[in-house]
């Protein structure tokens, strides 16, 4: 059975057309009721809301608005026009350009603004200060529309005269429930393909930053960073086995030097004897040696547990810890 949403209080659950139809019912049954309460616009039922203008609209502008009030449209609007972002000069469709087709569409007019404007209040386009906003065109500069000056020089390319999509809102969300791809790049079309400044090469960029931040690096890619740790975490361990067999011969020189004898010069059998405080020193070396080594293998151990916790398995079957894990099940960066 076909399962829709219906409002705000029910948006967390899927319900039955069934269930739908016996909501719309009851709230039909509650309008025609003699105490629903009147100018309130409970139920969608009224709006009496006094809402900014659009306009002045150009002649050739068709706009299709929610209210067509006396004064001129009003309220949530999509706008067919050419390239603008604001009063009918701006953008190449107001220098009068051709090839500059442009589609406005617009959630909440001049709600960004401290103060409330009315039906009293005419205003076109205001990138800044409009709610929400898709904005399609043809050929323009969109980068310099929304007011977000020159990206980092790191991934630097200009919008000016090619086409373009907008979107800006207080909180944009992008949801794909099998996959969210965000690619750059001509397609691999028969016959090939170019931007509308006739570009057959451009250089595909893609920049996830804050507005104003020039500081943008390339991405690290996960699969050779992890690589390139676990080969950083090899030579270590050879670093450290190298290590331990050296205060190993150590331990065996002092050893031997300790307990060595041999036969002196001179007059006689003489013969020498181990060096009491050589032997002394010698019998407390090992027991360090022996801590040291455990401490060796416990730090070899634990560094073990770490990298598996980091890097998982090399076949990913253990991905490794939620909370230190360097590879992401969700997230990709193409090279």
């Amino acid at each position: 059975m076909a399962r829709k949403i219906i409002n705000s209080g029910e948006g967390y659950r899927k319900i039955t057309d069934e269930e739908r139809l016996i909501a719309e019912q009851k709230i039909e049954d509650a309008i025609n009721s003699p105490n629903f309460p009147t100018n309130t616009g409970l139920f969608l039922t009224q709006d009496r809301e006094s809402l900014p203008i659009f306009g002045p609209v150009g002649e050739i502008e068709r706009v299709f608005s929610r209210r067509d009030d006396a004064a001129g449209p009003a309220g949530a609007r999509i706008v067919l026009t050419k390239d603008n972002f604001g009063h009918r000069a701006t953008g190449l469709g107001g220098a009068g350009g051709t090839q500059c087709e442009a589609i406005d569409i617009v959630a909440g007019q001049l709600s960004c603004e401290k103060n409330l404007f009315r039906g009293d209040t005419k205003s076109r386009a205001s990138f800044p200060s409009d709610g929400a906003r898709i904005y399609l065109t043809e050929r323009g500069d969109i980068q310099h529309y929304f007011a977000l000056g020159e990206p980092s020089k790191a991934v630097s390319v200009s919008s000016d005269l090619k086409s373009g999509i907008g979107i800006k809102a207080d909180h944009t969300l992008v949801i794909g429930r099998e996959r969210v791809r965000i690619l750059a790049g001509l397609s691999n079309v028969d016959g090939g393909e170019r931007l509308v400044n006739q570009n057959e090469n451009p250089t595909p960029k893609i920049e996830i930053a804050a507005i104003n931040d020039d500081g943008a690096q390339p991405a690290v890619l996960g699969d050779n960073l992890v690589k390139y740790l676990k080969d950083m975490n090899a030579t270590i361990d050879k670093l450290n086995s190298k290590v331990q067999i050296l205060e190993q011969k150590l331990l065996q020189y002092k050893v031997a030097l300790a307990l060595h004898i041999h036969q002196g010069a001179g007059l006689g059998a003489i013969v020498t004897f181990p060096d009491p405080q050589l032997v002394t020193e010698t019998a407390q070396s090992i027991p360090e040696f022996l801590n040291v080594t455990t401490e060796n293998l416990i730090d070899s151990y634990n560094q073990s547990i770490s990298n598996l916790e980091a890097m998982g398995t090399e076949d990913q079957s253990l991905p490794g810890s939620a909370d230190k894990k360097l590879l992401s099940k969700t997230v990709y960066i193409g090279q």
